[in-house]
């Protein structure tokens, strides 16, 4: 069996939410590395952050999440554009008028196999008082015989059960999805690596 730790910070388990003014932004760093078990200096990490803001209305739909009986659907689309440059990160501190939604998740593993981190986040009306829902996975998959392909249809996979899950939770705290961003990084771990994986927001 492989050796696995599985760590999480999360709120409410899946989810938090916390209510702010729409012009302000959730930063998302998602983050993948690996190591070979006797290499020093840690893991090598493979980082992408975003700004998660309210779509345009030119941006693709990745697919529609039915939200209740009715059929009514709410778009999902991707992350958005990425912050490029360096010295970019999450929050360490807040100003007015800032959000920051205080959840990870981490996985660790011994490869070989896949390691992947996914965030789906929900959001109310542009221009209105509204919160940020989260909901994030962190695992792995496959084996060293698993291609990249079979890997993207597993992340795309969970990404769905994480939209579902994001409607149900909604649902539970009054809140009207008008929109839902989601996004996923995976890395393959090699044969003697350790990998890891993580969802941070800031």
């Amino acid at each position: 069996m492989k050796e696995l730790e599985l760590t999480s910070n999360a709120a409410l388990t899946d989810v938090v939410y916390e209510a702010v003014m729409n012009g302000s932004f959730l930063e998302v760093k998602l983050v993948a590395g690996a190591v070979g078990d006797d290499e020093p200096g840690g893991i090598n990490p493979e980082i992408e952050h975003y700004h998660v803001v309210h779509p345009n209305t030119d941006e693709t739909v990745l697919f529609e999440q039915t939200i209740d009986a009715a059929d009514e659907k709410v778009a999902v689309y991707g992350l958005g554009e990425k912050v490029q440059g360096q010295g970019y990160g999450c929050h360490g501190t807040l100003i007015k008028g800032e959000s920051r939604t205080a959840t990870a998740r981490k996985v660790v593993a011994h490869g070989p196999m896949w390691i992947y981190v996914a965030t789906a986040i929900g959001m109310d009306k542009a221009g209105t008082e509204s919160p940020f829902m989260v909901v994030q996975s962190a695992g792995t998959y496959g084996s060293e015989s698993t291609t990249e392909s079979e890997m993207i249809g597993y992340v795309d996979g969970r990404l769905h059960e994480m939209t579902a899950l994001l409607v149900r939770r909604a649902r539970l705290e009054a809140l009207h999805l008008d929109a839902i961003r989601v996004g996923y990084k995976y890395l393959f771990v090699e044969p003697g690596q350790i990998g890891k994986a993580k969802v941070k927001e800031g």
